[in-house]
């Protein structure tokens, strides 16, 4: 009997020990299990928190400019008499002695391209408050300076009608070649603004226009500029401009991605009329090549079979890129505001 009570006493033993390894096992099953989760799940919010932590694209801002000018651009117009300090002062003199008589110089601040802008001014030589004139609007107005006495000698032989010039440049020192770029091909939309918005609105003001009868005019990348202001004239400036002067256009150039021929082609995706009159010109002396770029432009423009267009093309014999300006210049003006044209 003695020996069967020791025998159960162990039996209980074994079976107390048993269970209490049982539940050792299970404790640390469940801390393990506890542990691999809690650093799995703190693995996760560190992931979370890196993917947070990373830079997310976001829409560029939407581009504001101004439709009118602001008062800080009003207040920064300075005005008076031709200065002698301009570059090209003496040449001026040279063609006309008079011509610091009749050439106003203004300066002007534009806020969208963050630069200041000299511009010229003159009114013809019988100038009259009491009429209006057309007005024509020059880019590279550095060195158009020389352009208003030749003009306005159209003007006093009767060739053209009487007209105000106005010419858009820079101060003096500036790097032109660079500076043009900027506004005649990197970012031509802030320049026709500047034009569409600021300056035209403040000659209209200023000076009696005839509104119905503008002009504007550029050469080589101006040229380039004239097809993207003839192009984007359904949204910008509408309407201003009924003539354009088209000279040796550098159709080689590009804005951003975009050729004039993208230009071109989202403005026919756009629109079945186009209400302007274009005189577009190269120098005969110029390569054949930069040529066919414009006439094959030109080709395409007249296929769309544009409502109310008018466009000419010449090439001028004997002139070179440089020199074909002037002679496109006077011939834009007598075809635009020739008398004999007007009496015809």
């Amino acid at each position: 009997m003695k020996k069967m009570s020791c025998l159960i006493i162990i039996l209980i033993s074994v079976a107390l020990f048993a269970c209490a390894c049982t539940e050792q096992l299970t404790d640390s099953s469940n801390m393990s299990s506890s542990t691999s989760t809690t650093a799995s799940d703190s693995k996760a919010s560190e992931t979370l928190t890196e993917e947070s932590a990373l830079p997310t694209s976001s829409p560029a801002p939407e581009r504001i400019i101004a439709n009118a000018m602001t008062q800080g651009e009003v207040e920064s117009i300075a005005i008076g008499p031709l200065s002698p300090e301009h570059e090209y002062y003496e040449g001026v003199l040279a063609i006309d002695p008079k011509a610091a008589e009749y050439i106003t110089e203004m300066t002007i601040f534009d806020e969208e391209i963050n630069d200041t802008f000299v511009i010229h001014i003159s009114l013809p030589p019988n100038y009259s408050a009491d009429k209006t004139y057309p007005m024509v609007i020059m880019t590279d107005g550095v060195w158009r300076l020389n352009d208003h006495p030749e003009m306005r000698q159209l003007m006093t032989e009767g060739a053209i009608e009487e007209l105000i010039l106005v010419s858009i440049g820079y101060p003096n020192g500036y790097d032109y070649e660079t500076i043009r770029e900027r506004d005649l091909k990197d970012d031509p939309e802030s320049f026709l603004h500047f034009i569409t918005d600021n300056v035209a609105p403040y000659m209209i003001e200023k000076y009696p226009v005839d509104t119905d009868r503008l002009t504007l005019t550029g050469h080589s990348y101006g040229g380039y500029f004239m097809f993207y202001a003839i192009f984007r004239s359904d949204e910008i400036g509408v309407g201003l401009f009924e003539n354009y002067l088209v000279a040796s256009p550098a159709l080689q150039a590009m804005t951003g991605f975009d050729t004039m021929e993208d230009f071109e082609k989202a403005y026919s995706e756009r629109n079945t009329s186009l209400n302007i009159r274009a005189y577009v010109t190269a120098g005969g002396a110029e390569a054949s090549n930069y040529r066919s770029r414009i006439t094959n432009l030109i080709a395409k423009v007249e296929g769309r079979n544009y409502d109310g267009l008018e466009i000419s093309y010449e090439k001028i014999d004997n002139e070179t890129h440089n020199s074909v300006f002037k002679p496109s210049l006077r011939n834009a003006l007598i075809m635009f505001y020739g008398i004999e044209n007007a009496q015809n």
